[in-house]
This record gives C-alpha cells, sequence and structure tokens, in this order.
C-alpha cells in the first residue's frame, strides 16, 4: 500500500505511475465535494486526467460497484458523458493509499478522464432556465437508463436505502440520540427530535407505496457539467443505489432553486426541471404527491451525514449549528409552502415542454 502525502506533488507524481498514462506535467487541485478531494493532472501528451481521493469508508466493494454500474450505463449510449474509471497497469480500478496528513487512514485513488464542459455550481448560471429544463431532461434520461439495470445484478453493497435513517451513517445508529451530543441548546434539540420524529413516522409508508429503482442519488448542480446550457456530463455516482424512484427528482428540487428558495423566484425553476422531467419520465400521481415528504426525508439523510462528520471530528461547532439552522429554515419552507408545491406540481404535465 502507498504512503504519501497528498499535499505533496511529487507524492501525487509518483502515485500516478500505477496508471498507463504519460507523465503528469501540471497537477492542479480542483474544487472537491464534502466527501472527495480531485486534482486535474495535465500530461506531457496533452492528456487532461482527474485524480479523486476516495476516504476509507468507502470500501473496494463500493468502488467496483460504482465501476460496473458506469460500464453497464456506458453502453447505453446516452447522450451525456460518464466518469468512467481508468484501470492501472495491474488492472485494478482503485489503488489503496495511507494519507500522512490524515493521520494515517487508508483512502482508494481513482483515476478518469476529464469530460467535457464545465461546473455551474454558483449562481446565477445554476438559476439559468434553460440550464434547469436541460438539466431536469437529463437527469430524467439517466434515471430511465438506470431503470433498465437489473437490481439483482446492481445490488450497491453497504449501502441501504436513504429511508433507513438507523444506516446512513456509522456513527448515527439513532438520529435521535445523536441529536442529544450536538452544540446546540435544550429547545432547539427538542425541536430538531420532534421534526425527526415526524419524518422517520412517514418514511415507513413511503416505502411501502412508491416505486424503487437503482438511482444516482446526488444529483445537484455540482455534479454535472454543462457548455451552451446543455449537460455534457453527470459526475460522482458515490451514493447511487437502490431507493424509491421519487427521490432523485425530489433531491434535485431541492438543490437547484437553492439561494432563491423563500424569495418567490424558485417557482419557474422548480417548475422548469419538473416540467422536464415528467415529459421524458412519466411518473405516478402517488409519487408526485410524495415529493413534499421526500424533500423533507432528503434532508435529514443530509442531516444525519453531517451530524456523523461532526461526531468522527471532521466538522467544527460552527458548521453543525449552521446546518441545525438549514434544517429549521428548510422544513418552515415545506411546511408553509406544502400546499403551494403541490399545486404546482399538479400543473407539470399541462407545462410539459
Amino acid at each position: 500500500m502507498n504512503t504519501i502525502n497528498t499535499t505533496d506533488s511529487k507524492n501525487i507524481t509518483t502515485l500516478l505511475a500505477a496508471w498507463p498514462v504519460a507523465h503528469p506535467q501540471e497537477i492542479t487541485p480542483m474544487a472537491g465535494g464534502t466527501n472527495n478531494r480531485i486534482w486535474l493532472i495535465q500530461t506531457e501528451d496533452e492528456q487532461e486526467l482527474v485524480l479523486r481521493i476516495v476516504p476509507g469508508q468507502h470500501s473496494l466493494a463500493r468502488i467496483q460497484h460504482e465501476d460496473h454500474l458506469l460500464t453497464a450505463l456506458h453502453a447505453q449510449q446516452l447522450p451525456f458523458a460518464l466518469p468512467l474509471l481508468i484501470k492501472t497497469h495491474d488492472s485494478a480500478i482503485a489503488l489503496p493509499l495511507t494519507e500522512q496528513e490524515g493521520k494515517g487512514t487508508q483512502s482508494w485513488a481513482t483515476l478518469t478522464t476529464r469530460l467535457p464542459g464545465e461546473l455551474v455550481d454558483r449562481p446565477p448560471q445554476r438559476h439559468n432556465l434553460l440550464l434547469a429544463h436541460a438539466a431536469g431532461t437529463t437527469l430524467a434520461l439517466l434515471d430511465a437508463g438506470l431503470a433498465k439495470l437489473p437490481l439483482a445484478d446492481f445490488q450497491a453493497p453497504e449501502v441501504t436505502t436513504f429511508g433507513d435513517l438507523a444506516h446512513c451513517h456509522p456513527l448515527v445508529p439513532d438520529p435521535l440520540i445523536a441529536i442529544e451530543q450536538l452544540p446546540i441548546d435544550r429547545e432547539q434539540r427538542k425541536q430538531l427530535q420532534s421534526q425527526f420524529s415526524s419524518i422517520i413516522e412517514q418514511t415507513e409508508k413511503l416505502y411501502e407505496e412508491l416505486p424503487q429503482q437503482i438511482l444516482h442519488r446526488d444529483y445537484d448542480p455540482g455534479n454535472v457539467l454543462v457548455k451552451d446550457n446543455r449537460i455534457t456530463a453527470v459526475l460522482d455516482f458515490d451514493f447511487s443505489g437502490v431507493d424509491i424512484r421519487i427521490f432523485d427528482l425530489s433531491i434535485a428540487l431541492s438543490w437547484w432553486p437553492y439561494g432563491t428558495t423563500g424569495t418567490e423566484r424558485e417557482w419557474e425553476i422548480i417548475d422548469t426541471f419538473g416540467a422536464a422531467y415528467i415529459a421524458q419520465l412519466p411518473l405516478s400521481a402517488a409519487e408526485l404527491q410524495a415529493i413534499p415528504d421526500v424533500m423533507r426525508l432528503r434532508d435529514a439523510v443530509s442531516f444525519v451525514h453531517r451530524t456523523g462528520r461532526y461526531l468522527a471530528g471532521l466538522e467544527t461547532d460552527a458548521v453543525i449549528r449552521d446546518r441545525v439552522q438549514h434544517s429549521f429554515w428548510r422544513e418552515a419552507w415545506l411546511t408553509n409552502n406544502r400546499s403551494k408545491l403541490l399545486q404546482h406540481i399538479a400543473r407539470w404535465n399541462s407545462n410539459k415542454a
């Protein structure tokens, strides 16, 4: 196993020797997500590659599942690129390593070709209605492609449905108890526990009644690449797995209007995205009516992950307090706008693009 300091470009150059690619000419850190860190690699033969360091809680089996899924999707010739993993000289899809700056914890390194397009995950680009339409269409095409994959062959190891809150993070087996460990006052704890109790109570019914399939489960503006208001690539299949079908759309509707939510400008983004999606992939009335509840569940899942990071020492008190306030804000918006949201959703069929 390699032991490296990923802050040193010489160490990264040594690591890259495991793959059949030209010598790196330039190594540039890129903006990563909450879980992964990435670098842009420009090689002597003018290739552009992306090196990703995946944290140790992602087992090799999960990365193999991701590779299996991406390979199957690629075979469908979807109209956007996918981050296919490049194999090492030894035909491995991921390289184990121990990072010196990570207190000796094991991580995994993967390499992909840099895909066409740019990130536009900041306002005002992400609030562009042409882009919202393209993003809704692309997500529907992706979900339609994922629906063709047999569940028995693509069960993600160590991954449960998002509705199984007790297994979303290993350090949060009981969200109601974990809330007691957060640096917030008693009234905030009670409010948050009441909110979670309500979400947990409604979740079982959602999973009993709604159809399930393989999903991306992290389709936000930071996980797509764009050119000329077209989605050119979909990234980050780390969280892909079986879940209720409406989850992908509900996740997207939580993220794409973000920054306008609460200003009344969110509705045109929600409507544009939603109508574009169901024009490609029609959903049942029961699924559409469940969107507000699934959006609540999505926020709870996100909160559990953030709480787990806090309990692992990866987030500060200030960050987790801000995340608590975000959950209160999101819950208030969904409560106050539930009827209005359902009215807008009911009009999507008449507004199909």
